[in-house]
């Protein structure tokens, strides 16, 4: 027999209080905010995952701040061999004195292949505190490679709590390949809005885990091995997508993904009352041909390479008129090849006119189906954005081909296919000093630096300049510059023939830090009396570590070289401040004391016989500095003490008997 089911309820039934259903439902829907709070708080308890700030300490410097080199992690989940920033330091407070850019961008930004000196922005720095002395002007480059708008747009926040005077911009290469691109390897999927609510919660140890767990399993699927065929750059391994015609979906998502990123940063400064400076975008026009070609899906490919043959045949027979004049043909035919645009721009160019070649060779990039060079409407979108949310343009691509021949860039300002060699990072941060001062940023300039004043006294050595090319030359080793799976090996067999080549191939190889090779370069020049190019050295490690005394006094050793001995002081005093040194003061005093200002020499022999009790130069000079000024009893006394706790030093007792001698007791 089967039980009786139970009867229903009846009027009289209990029935539970409105207060308490609302507590109960309240509490269900709370449980999995509290399951994944429990979680989060137990893996960071355990130690898993770690927070990654934009800015940290720089460790025993006395407070200086740099941007943090493991911040790529935010963005790379694949990549072991992280980007890095160029790695400025600065001050976390700012004085009435102070005024503060910070820069952001791609490799371009960050000053590649050179970066330190040969950065746009080292250069604008150097420019600008010549410009304004009684300024402290801070530039801190926070760019990076391989990044694009989702890492400027997720800086930004951490940007402003460091109270920048002025943005500055340059970027939109990366854009389909730099990290969490439309077409990147490195990626977090195609919604810009869920890709810039995985970056507001990086720091969360619950996405950490996640994205690992999603980025093992898809190692694993992949059989353990990168999604992009094996190569030695980072530009080859960033690359998912090798093909984004220009008409494609794609193609439109990478470019309102720039649009709206950039226009969300824009707006975070605005907000914050800080003005940016968005420049316009160049890459080589004239001498790099696209890196990837293709005809329209709907052309017919045999008919679409017999016509190029006969493009051949043209040009072997010499016959440009009739192979500029298929070459016309095939660009009304088919809308999207890169190839033929580039070749009649070639023949364009060749038989001067320029102007018609220029349309011509951007053409032919914007057709580029490899991305690795921004098309023009990146360009437009820079204007455009700037427009509507008040930003300054700054015409970064017009200075460069103002400086181009027939106004068409090229190698002479290009190293491949988009980095600017040294001029052509000068004329960026040419046009940004230009820009900033028509704006009476950060005052109006009395005497700007000219330009080739500028040019002159730029911060590049010959270890950057020479590790720059070396840096180039493997960039050209692989892919996309050769076939896919091939690799010039030369770069790995180069000999040093210089000194400079062989500080160079050290820092390369990664055998010698960038700030010993510098060091040593310094030394060099100054064992042969080359202290110009010794105080450029000097001056270069200043600006990369401006925390370190020890540059700061060899600068004042350089400037001294040169019968500067203002100047020298100055930087002596600079070292001093950092970091006392009896070395350091006694030079000060002795450059007063050759000037016979012996009431200034006086005050460092003392500090340095404080900081150096029992040096007996210290202390000789002390007396002798007090007995010049007539206080014999206090030399005689500062000998005396020296040799009770020294009774053996030889010099300081015949100074001492040639004392009493003079004095007569």
């Amino acid at each position: 027999m089967s039980p009786r089911p139970k009867p229903l309820p009846g009027p009289d039934a209990p029935v539970l209080p409105a207060s308490r259903r609302r507590l109960f439902l309240v509490a269900t829907a709370a449980i999995p905010f509290l399951f994944f709070a429990a979680l989060e708080g137990s893996l960071r308890l355990g130690g898993y995952g770690s927070d990654t700030p934009l800015f940290v300490e720089v460790p025993d410097s006395g407070g200086w701040m740099t941007q943090n080199r493991e911040v790529a992690r935010r963005y790379f989940a694949r990549e072991t061999g992280l980007p890095t920033p160029i790695g400025d330091a600065f001050r976390p407070e700012k004085d009435s004195t102070t005024f503060r850019i910070v820069v952001q961008g791609g490799s371009s930004a960050a000053g590649y292949p050179y970066y330190y000196g040969g950065s746009f922005s080292r250069m604008l720095a150097q420019r600008l505190q010549q410009t304004f002395p009684d300024r402290r002007i801070e530039v801190i480059n926070t760019a990076m490679a391989a990044v694009n708008s989702y890492t400027l747009l997720d800086f930004a926040d951490e940007i402003v709590e460091i109270e920048p005077d002025a943005v500055l911009v340059y970027a939109g290469h990366n854009e389909f390949y730099g990290a969490l691109g439309v077409g990147s390897s490195e990626s977090a999927g195609r919604s810009r809005g869920l890709v810039n609510l995985y970056l507001r919660l990086h720091d969360w140890r619950i996405v950490q885990l996640l994205r690992a767990g999603l980025t093992r399993a898809a190692g694993l699927l992949a059989g353990d091995r990168p999604s992009t065929p094996p190569g030695r750059t980072l530009m080859e391994r960033m690359v998912r997508e090798q093909k984004i015609p220009i008409s494609s979906p794609l193609f439109a998502l990478g470019a309102r993904q720039f649009e709206r990123n950039l226009e969300d940063l824009v707006r975070i400064y605005r907000e914050a009352g800080v003005p940016v400076y968005l420049s316009t975008l160049a890459s080589n026009e004239r001498d790099h041909a696209p890196f990837e070609s293709a005809p329209a899906e709907t052309t017919d490919p045999g008919a679409w390479a017999s016509a190029l043959r006969r493009v051949d045949r043209r040009l072997g027979a010499a016959d440009t008129a009739g192979a500029l004049a298929l070459l016309d043909s095939l660009a009304r035919t088919d809308t999207v090849d890169a190839q033929v645009r580039f070749l009649r721009a070639r023949l364009l160019d060749g038989s001067g006119r320029h102007e018609e070649a220029l349309a011509g060779y951007l053409a032919a990039k914007d057709r580029d189906q490899l991305r690795f060079r921004a098309p023009e409407a990146f360009n437009d979108i820079v204007r455009r954005v700037a427009g509507r949310t008040g930003a300054t343009v700054v015409e970064g691509q017009e200075a460069l081909r103002a400086a181009s021949p027939d106004r068409i860039i090229g190698s002479s300002l290009m190293l491949e296919h988009l980095h600017p060699n040294l001029d052509g990072y000068f004329l960026l941060a040419d046009a940004f000093y230009d820009r900033l001062l028509a704006d009476g940023l950060p005052d109006i300039a009395e005497t700007p630096v000219p330009e080739a004043e500028a040019r002159r006294e730029w911060l590049v050595t010959a270890v950057d300049s020479l590790y720059g090319a070396f840096r180039v030359r493997q960039l050209l080793a692989s892919w996309p510059f050769r076939p896919a799976g091939t690799f010039d090996s030369g770069v790995d067999t180069l000999t040093a023939r210089t000194t400079a080549e062989d500080l160079a191939l050290k820092v390369f190889r990664s055998e010698l830090s960038w700030f010993e090779a510098t060091e040593r370069l310094r030394q060099a020049y100054a064992a042969v009396g080359d202290h110009h190019r010794a105080l450029r050295a000097s001056l270069a490690m200043i600006q990369q570590y401006p925390f370190l005394p020890a540059p700061y006094a060899w600068a004042g050793e350089a400037l001294l070289r040169q019968r500067r001995a203002d100047d020298a002081l100055a930087y002596y005093r600079a070292a001093v401040e950092i970091e006392d040194s009896p070395v350091v003061r006694l030079v000060m005093g002795d450059i007063h004391a050759a000037r016979g200002d012996d009431g200034k020499a006086l005050p460092e022999y003392v500090r340095a016989v404080e900081l150096a009790p029992d040096d007996p130069d210290a202390v000789l000079r002390l007396g002798r500095a007090l007995a010049v000024i007539g206080r014999f009893d206090e030399s005689r006394q500062a000998l005396e003490r020296f040799l009770q706790r020294n009774p053996g030093d030889e010099r300081v007792r015949r100074a001492l008997d040639g004392l009493v001698a003079q004095l007569g007791s």
